[in-house]
């Protein structure tokens, strides 16, 4: 039945290849299966004109390995299109010629599918073998393998062509001329011979799709691959920078709330403070009292303490040392983002090659890896939020300490009424004598408890100061060894992944 089957359709074809006869092949009567051979011509043209119009994407991610691949690939499509399109001028070239010149006629034709093949070994192969320099094995051999299918086609088809020229030339050399008779022609141009060019030719239309296949998907990946290089590229300008005033912001708003705390506790120190001077300067009786002036001073020496102007170089030593959080924070982000080079990372130019490459589970293995890569690009940052959240707790506790500290130092001036209120009475009482005894005895009391109380004003800032200082110092480790941890630990998972992936697909052990 099969057999059969084929005998009609060899039957109808060869009788079509007998339907459309006109004056062409250098000779002025009509040639059979021209008309097919044009319709494979135009197909040719067709299939030529959509190589050329694929759409070649713009790079500008400045991977080398991607505008190399680029310039490889637009040589491919002129050249292919310069080839393609001389082949079938010189088919035209053939139909039109009717001057008897057979040798004429076919040139054309024959001298260009040799300009084809000769292309194909030398500048085609060349840039298969550039594709293989890059380590993009599979778009070189997907190019071979296209290019050797076409290779053989051209010679199929240049042998075939010659076996028409021999016997149209054999059938113009038996009439002596461009006009043959019926006879002579169908005694030298057999339909077997029209056939086998007509099949020469279709099956080398059938080879050319294969480039376009081929040639598309490579244009579409390098579009792919420049685009998510971009997109690194933004995510580490943008969104690192993002990520740098989210840390920034947190540290100081725990640093502010330290600062607020600690100026409200010495304000309310120096109410306190003032309120017992009014006290103290209130005790009428004992204004007139010996001594007075120096335990009034030494009052007053205290209240200038929690003032401002006593208090600004440490208020702004805790600052600048907060302050100095933010700034070596946001100064090693920077430099371990700097240190990454999209362009230049390992890992990201084994996940393009892999693309690239388009070998078996190229595009498989690019988009199951793809945002593990991007992630592992966020990650590097975004988890040194367990560092920010540790130091913040910790930033919680100074401001506890701090406050506390200050709130302790009411214990060295609370009873300060109490106790001058003691000699108030002995001036009330007219004993003058121990009143100015009394009086000595709170200032030189008053001049040791005071400065003593000075050094613990001054150690609330030396203990804001120097925590900071450790603030930093454990954000800057904690920072390094988790950006050590995706930059070096698990980007060796994920190459590992990625490897196994291209080299097993689905089925691998990733």
């Amino acid at each position: 039945m099969n057999r059969l089957v084929l005998a009609f359709g060899i039957v109808c074809l060869l009788q079509g290849l007998s339907a459309e006869p006109k004056p062409e092949f250098g000779l002025t009567n009509s040639i059979p299966a021209s008309g097919k051979l044009t319709t494979v011509k135009g197909a040719v043209n067709t299939i030529s004109n959509e190589i050329k119009a694929l759409v070649v994407p713009t790079l500008t991610s400045g991977m080398t390995k991607l505008d190399t691949t680029k310039t490889k690939i637009v040589a491919v499509i002129n050249d292919f299109d310069t080839k393609t399109k001389a082949i079938t001028a010189g088919y035209e070239s053939l139909l039109a010629a009717t001057d008897g010149n057979i040798n004429g006629a076919f040139a054309p034709l024959l001298t260009a599918i040799d300009d084809a093949v000769t292309y194909i070994a030398g500048d085609g192969a060349a840039i298969s073998s550039a594709l293989s320099d890059l380590t993009y094995t599979g778009i070189s051999d997907e190019l071979t393998d296209a290019f050797t299918r076409i290779t053989a086609g051209l010679s199929d088809l240049k042998t075939k062509t010659n076996t028409v020229k021999s016997a149209i030339s054999a059938a113009a050399s038996a009439d002596g001329g461009a006009m043959v008779s019926t006879a002579t022609l169908r005694q030298y141009v057999t339909l077997k011979i029209m056939y086998d060019v007509l099949n020469s030719a279709t099956k080398l239309r059938t080879y050319l799709p294969l480039v376009k296949y081929i040639l598309t998907i490579t244009l579409e990946n390098l579009s792919e691959a420049d685009t998510y290089v971009n997109a690194l590229k933004t995510a580490m300008n943008s969104d690192v920078s993002a990520v740098t005033n989210s840390f920034k912001g947190e540290i100081k708003t725990y640093t502010d709330a330290i600062k607020t705390a600690v100026s409200g506790k010495f304000a309310t120190a120096d109410s306190d403070v003032g309120g017992i001077q009014s006290t103290v300067s209130g005790m009428t009786p004992l204004m007139a009292a010996s001594g007075l002036t120096d335990l009034k001073a030494k009052i007053s020496l205290l209240k200038g303490y929690f003032g401002t102007s006593s208090l600004g170089s440490g208020t702004t030593a805790m600052a600048t040392a907060f302050t100095h959080i933010e700034t070596a924070l946001a100064d090693l982000i920077t430099s371990l983002k700097n240190a990454v080079t999209v362009t230049d990372n390992p890992l990201v130019n084994k996940l393009i090659d892999t693309l690239m490459g388009n070998d078996e589970y190229g595009r498989y293995c690019y988009n199951k890896y793809k945002d593990l890569v991007k992630g592992l690009f966020d990650l590097s940052f975004d988890a040194s939020w367990m560092c920010v959240d540790k130091e913040t707790a910790r930033l919680q506790h100074l401001q506890s300490t701090l406050t506390l500290i200050i709130e302790q130092l009411a214990y060295d001036y609370e009873d300060i009424v109490s106790q001058v209120g003691v000699c108030n009475n002995l001036s009330i009482a007219g004993d003058t004598a121990n009143t100015s005894a009394c009086i000595a005895s709170l200032t030189a009391f008053y001049n040791d408890l005071f400065a003593a109380t000075k050094t613990k004003i001054d150690l609330v800032f030396t203990i804001a100061s120097d925590e900071a200082v450790a603030v930093e110092n454990r954000l800057l480790i904690c920072f390094n060894l988790v950006n050590l941890d995706t930059s070096v630990t698990q980007v060796a998972t994920i190459t590992e992944g990625l490897t196994i992936c291209s080299n097993s697909g689905p089925k691998g052990t990733d």
